[in-house]
């Protein structure tokens, strides 16, 4: 059978989208190519939460997809994904009540648990926690983290069991089409691979692909970044993802450690063009490649709410793209001028929760079936008039990150 559907990066979504072409049984059609090891970029670098605690109902069906498919990995391909099932609480000053309240109803709506707790409550699963830090939260119980690289590999895997190819150290030059539609691509040896359908998923590095087609995808690799500390025995093991939403920071667990992040109000930014391939040793910002100047900015805000980092050291740092887009919104569809062109990227920090959803929309478009949430806002070519390798433009996204509420 012709491998005639292409998948261009073996990332999260990638793999996401093979595993979910496999299950709708064209896995002997699927391609997926890459220029370095499956999910060695961004995803490898992802805190793993999976949080289906949102406004849009549309987000909310993503990140639920992914919920369903963990189940299905561990029960039907027999796959540990490193998922902890730990919930997420969201805290904050009374100021945040109204707000919290909003949430719970929309989530309950949603058929999504969630419920108020007290303070006690709260401590006895988070005892890191000051409890004069915060006077409301609510908690969802559904929420978990992953292992970023083992659900990336689970869903490669299982879609390699159903028929799909990966072929690594591939590097695409650029995507052919004529009389609007796709007919392969070209690789760097000039190699002319014969396709009827290409999925852009080439994370931080897709609008080098999709620019030269006349869509520019209104994204840009913003830094993301987070901190683990030493390990402590003031940290529960398996206590629940916190949002602290009034300084736009997060914290769960890892291995006896703390975990967290923090937008800083000036995130840094890579033009596309100079991203390398590799991303080993990669800095955004040579004035603070450690990124111990945005801890800093951050450091009063995050030690009211957990006392215990001024007496804790910092073990890693982790940092890695992620696409950003001004409307908050992925790029997950279809080209309208280019018939068998489809595109996702632009996680806004939430790759890892929208894998799933993301991989059925995709094979749902690439089927023909009507897709199971509305995807009009993720339009590929909703921004054809930006030009994403502009500074301004570079910026807007930056800014995009620096305000995105916790979640």
């Amino acid at each position: 059978m012709q491998r005639d559907i292409l998948i261009i990066g073996c990332g999260i979504f990638g793999a996401a989208i093979a595993w979910s072409l496999g299950r709708r049984g064209l896995g002997q059609r699927v391609l997926i190519v890459d220029r370095q090891p499956a999910a060695s970029g961004a995803t490898s670098r992802a805190a793993g939460l999976v949080t289906q605690v949102r406004a849009d109902p549309a987000l909310q069906a993503l990140a639920g997809e992914t919920l369903v498919a963990i189940e299905l990995l561990k029960t039907h391909f027999g796959e540990d994904v490193g998922c902890h099932h730990v919930g997420a609480l969201h805290i904050g000053p009374l100021a945040q009540q109204t707000a919290l309240a909003h949430m719970l109803a929309v989530c309950t709506a949603a058929g999504i648990r969630g419920q108020w707790l007290d303070k006690a409550q709260v401590l006895a699963q988070s005892p890191w926690l000051d409890p004069e830090a915060f006077d409301v939260a609510a908690y969802f119980p559904d929420e978990c983290f992953v292992d970023p690289y083992l659900l990336s590999s689970a869903y490669l895997r299982g879609a390699q069991q159903m028929g799909a190819r990966l072929r690594l150290d591939t590097r695409v030059a650029h995507i052919q089409h004529k009389a609007g539609a796709v007919t392969g691509v070209v690789l760097e040896d000039d190699t002319v691979l014969p396709v009827r359908t290409v999925v852009n998923a080439a994370g931080a590095w897709s609008n080098l692909l999709s620019v030269p087609l006349g869509l520019p995808l209104p994204m840009a690799p913003v830094r993301s970044q987070y901190w683990i500390t030493e390990r402590s025995s003031e940290f529960t093991p398996d206590g629940p993802i916190v949002f602290m939403s009034d300084i736009r920071a997060y914290a769960r667990s890892e291995v006896g450690a703390l975990l967290f992040g923090a937008r800083e109000s000036a995130p840094a930014v890579a033009h596309p063009q100079a991203l390398p391939e590799n991303l080993q040793g990669f800095v955004f910002d040579a004035a603070d490649p450690d990124g111990w100047g945005n801890l800093s900015d951050a450091f009063g805000s995050l030690s009211r709410y957990c006392p215990a980092l001024e007496r804790m050291g910092i073990a890693h740092y982790i940092t890695g793209p992620s696409n950003y887009t001004p409307d908050g919104q992925p790029i997950v569809g279809a080209s309208q001028s280019i018939r068998g062109l489809l595109v996702a990227s632009g996680c806004n920090g939430s790759g890892i929760t929208y894998s799933a959803g993301v991989g059925r929309l995709i094979a749902e478009l690439v089927c023909g079936d009507v897709p199971f949430v509305d995807a009009s806002r993720l339009d590929p070519a909703r921004a054809l008039q930006i030009d994403p390798f502009d500074p301004d433009f570079l910026q807007t996204c930056a800014h995009a990150r620096a305000t995105k509420s916790t979640g």
